[in-house]
């Protein structure tokens, strides 16, 4: 009974560290992208980026990523684990309107809303 509830824990663990990298990843990027912007692109861009925090922390989170989404479809059904990792829309959405201070139109809601229903849906599988 015990080693079903720590193998729930990890599996939770794996997919709340999924989450956090790919979504961090994707601020980091767009913060690298930002910092970036005044630079032609080119040999010059490239070796500015890779210079750039923020787009080698990103580099750095898809790592994680990687290895959390490798380490979940050891335990997962590719058809249930790629339309749960969709949560991750949902939380780049809500750090760029809290992070960022990016504007998010009533339509926006509406996909979260759709997509938590599906997550839930899945989930009670």
């Amino acid at each position: 009974m015990s080693e079903s509830i720590n193998q729930k824990g990890a599996g939770a663990g794996l997919w709340l560290a999924l989450i956090a990298f790919e979504s961090a990843a994707q601020v980091a990027l767009k913060l690298g992208g930002d910092g970036l912007a005044a630079v032609p692109f080119g040999l010059g861009w490239v070796l500015a980026g890779l210079s750039n925090f923020a787009v080698l922390a990103a580099v750095g989170c898809y790592i994680g990523s990687f290895l959390s989404w490798m380490l979940i479809l050891r335990r997962s059904h590719l058809s249930l684990a790629f339309p749960l990792s969709s949560i991750v829309l949902v939380v780049v959405l809500l750090m760029s309107w809290l992070g960022l201070g990016e504007q998010i139109g009533g339509w926006h809601w509406v996909g979260v809303g759709l997509i938590m229903v599906g997550v839930g849906t899945l989930a009670e599988r």
